[in-house]
């Protein structure tokens, strides 16, 4: 079962264009084939866009991570939460 991971920044941080927001996660414990963001300046304009790409990509488990660009990472404010799958 492919996992999708969609990342909802919150804040008008911007995340650097080379960042390897897939490494990001899989350091925060949360593997994913696929990784999409969401936030104001980049990635996806809301969730249910990111969700629906994913869901067209094959990924059969999504899940949602709301969280906090600080210090060149990832900051998670809550735990993920399964949307589907």
């Amino acid at each position: 079962m492919k996992e999708g991971l969609i990342v909802y920044l919150v804040g008008d941080q911007e995340v650097p264009d080379l960042i390897d927001l897939y490494g990001n996660c899989k350091q925060l414990g949360l593997p994913a084939h696929q990784v999409e963001l969401v936030s104001r300046n980049q990635g996806f304009f809301s969730v249910d866009d990111a969700w629906h790409f994913l869901i067209t990509q094959g990924m059969a488990k999504i899940s949602l991570l709301v969280a906090q660009w600080q210090q060149d990472s990832l900051h998670p404010i809550y735990p993920p939460v399964r949307l589907c799958g």
